[in-house]
């Protein structure tokens, strides 16, 4: 450390200016490596400390470790938090700030364990085990569907955030769970179990209530809850920084830019729930706001933040319990939930069509199952006045692989009326007729390198 005028100079290792410490404020790196500069008032200053590794430094705006490996001197982070300290005694209300700045410390200290957070790693990974070993029958009863949810299926809109996409590849998982780890380590520790538990439960509902508005057909996945607890560390940041541990903080500019970058991904990625994403952030920073207390994660919880807390357990158990029982009242629940939305009225088209073909390509799929979608191809047929192919190839699949050959040739001979130059068409009726393997289904869309189609009309490959 020198002497300059005024100042303090706490030199850098090959960084020159280092870290001066003027009457209102103090010049330092704006990087955890020393690089940028930056100026802090002291006024500002919310939480200074001392570890092995650094010596952390948070503001109203941004939170630093300045790396001890930086330092020219050796013992300069001792020396320039003692001088930090020293100029904010000296501001009118300094003791104040300092005495905030030691229970801010002390809450930080102590390392809770993450009972919500491990809770719901835990559960999610129970249940992933659970689809590995049931199948597509615990997805069918669990999934949210905005349609089945309003028929009545309210424990969707719990069971779903539990429920995860591929389970013979669980890149959703491990991605979600990390995150959840991760996230949680910031929130709970600082609003402590039962807020965090607030926070997830209103997350999770409002995340599946918003694909509903947005007119997702089928939604699985905890990245709701995430997005909660992002919302969670947003409000946090912008709205209580004073209280949070400089080490719980994510530094404002990388922070937006995640968000920014997070919001990106859900505009170009169509499978990504991006209205689970917007609503589960929303809902987390409101109930984060609500029940944050004051100081934030006062140990000191409100008996109506208790019996939330307590109602988001009871009510996700007792979801898991319906789910559980739906299942053990239908040997073939899959079956069962296509019936049931043949019999919806409000379900359109398409999306019967989707349904009836998602389950025409599974490779599991069963009998009763077959019979069901058929059902569905149906009503898209009759309600769409046979006037489109795609729907009309979906029946003819379905009756193809029910054995009734000769009308499924009439559908497809339809679906080629009405789009002669759909070389796909042509190969599923040679595929019909037995000029293909029965199993050789074509992929709709291809460009297939066949030659031309014995029957009907030429096609431009």
């Amino acid at each position: 450390m020198t002497e300059r005028g005024e100042g303090q100079i706490f030199e850098l290792l090959g960084r020159p200016g280092g870290i001066v410490l003027t009457r209102e404020g103090f010049h330092h790196p704006a990087q955890p490596n020393g690089g940028g500069r930056a100026f802090t008032l002291y006024e500002d200053l919310t939480h200074l400390s001392l570890s092995s590794r650094a010596l952390w430094v948070a503001a109203r705006r941004s939170s630093l470790p300045l790396r001890r490996s930086i330092f020219k001197v050796p013992g300069a982070p001792e020396a320039l938090l003692a001088a930090l300290r020293a100029r904010i005694a000296d501001l009118p209300g300094g003791s104040a700030q300092l005495a905030r700045m030691a229970r801010v410390e002390e809450r930080g200290s102590q390392n809770p364990p993450l009972w919500a957070t491990w809770g719901l790693i835990a559960l999610c990974g129970v249940v992933f085990v659970l689809q590995l070993l049931i199948g597509r029958d615990l997805h069918a009863v669990g999934y949210y569907s905005g349609t089945l949810v309003a028929h009545g299926d309210l424990w969707r809109l719990l069971t779903a955030n539990l429920l995860h996409a591929f389970p013979s590849f669980p890149l959703h998982l491990v991605l979600n769970m990390l995150s959840a780890l991760a996230l949680g380590v910031l929130v709970e520790r600082t609003l402590g179990t039962p807020r965090t538990l607030c926070v997830m439960g209103a997350a999770g509902i409002v995340s599946m209530l918003a694909c509903g508005l947005a007119g997702y057909p089928v939604v699985v996945g905890a990245s709701g809850v995430v997005a909660g607890m992002v919302g969670a560390v947003v409000w946090l940041e912008f709205f209580r920084p004073e209280e949070v541990p400089a080490w719980r903080r994510i530094p404002r500019r990388p922070l937006v830019v995640l968000l920014l970058l997070s919001l990106l991904l859900d505009l170009v990625v169509p499978i990504l729930a991006g209205a689970a994403h917007l609503g589960g952030f929303v809902a987390g920073g409101v109930v984060a706001a609500l029940v944050g207390g004051r100081p934030v994660g006062s140990p000191r919880v409100p008996a109506a933040v208790k019996i939330a807390s307590a109602a988001v357990v009871l009510v996700t158990g007792a979801a898991g319990l319906v789910a559980a029982a739906e299942l053990w009242r239908s040997p073939d629940y899959v079956a069962h939930n296509l019936v049931r939305f043949a019999e919806f009225p409000e379900v359109r088209s398409a999306e019967l069509n989707n349904l009836a073909w998602m389950t025409a390509i599974d490779p599991d799929v069963t009998e009763a199952q077959l019979w069901a979608a058929l059902a569905l191809a149906e009503r898209a047929v009759a309600e769409t006045q046979r006037s489109e192919p795609t729907i009309l190839d979906t029946l003819a699949e379905l009756q193809f692989q029910l054995g009734a050959v000769g009308p499924a040739l009439l559908s497809i001979d339809e679906a080629i009326a009405l789009s002669p130059f759909e070389r796909y068409y042509h190969e599923q009726r040679r595929r019909f007729t037995g000029e293909r393997d029965a199993d050789d289904r074509p992929e709709p869309g291809m460009p297939w390198d066949f030659g031309p189609p014995e029957k009907g009309p030429g096609v431009t490959v």
